[in-house]
């Protein structure tokens, strides 16, 4: 389990996998988080049933410390410890959450944990260009924009541009 001020991290569980689904398959966050096509009961399950099987890929969901509320998920994905690299992904699912700092935290805490215990020396991702919001909150975490992959999504009916971005060991080291 992993810890901020005010979250918890805990790996996900089947108890979590409602939430998880009810956020993906909602309308304003499917495009967000790059779905496009719903999420029945059985691809959920299936999902999980290869998550816990995986050797390359973490998954935790975000859970507030009081109330004990599940919030959202994070996770890496694509995990290479040959290369030293991870795929980060955030959703904070319940919009009621939205604006009170927790993304933030979120971030900080899984570089901590991909740079200082899984000892990775890259960390990137990929956020659709719209999404200004989430852009600026990697940024402020030193995330750099790499390189745009052009109508890389089809989602509700149009192409989508997304913007790779990554931070480097070495980067995250001297913001220490």
């Amino acid at each position: 389990m992993l810890t901020t001020d005010r979250l918890q991290l805990e790996p996900i569980g089947p108890e979590h996998l409602d939430n998880t689904r009810r956020w993906a398959n909602d309308p304003d966050l499917n495009a967000a988080i790059l779905r496009s096509l719903p999420v029945t009961r059985h691809a959920q399950e299936q999902w999980y049933a290869r998550l816990v099987q995986s050797s390359d890929r973490l998954v935790w969901a975000v859970k507030t410390i009081a109330p004990d509320e599940h919030i959202g998920n994070t996770g890496l994905y694509h995990l290479d410890f040959l290369h030293r690299r991870g795929e980060f992904w955030v959703l904070i699912g319940e919009k009621s959450h939205y604006g009170h700092g927790y993304g933030s935290e979120i971030v900080s805490c899984i570089l901590q944990f991909g740079f200082l215990v899984l000892n990775l020396n890259r960390i990137y991702l990929n956020v659709g260009m719209e999404n200004r919001r989430a852009m600026a909150l990697y940024e402020k975490h030193g995330f750099l924009q790499e390189g745009i992959l052009r109508e890389h999504y089809y989602i509700r009916g149009s192409y989508m541009d997304i913007m790779t971005m990554g931070i480097l060991r070495s980067d995250y080291d001297k913001s220490k």
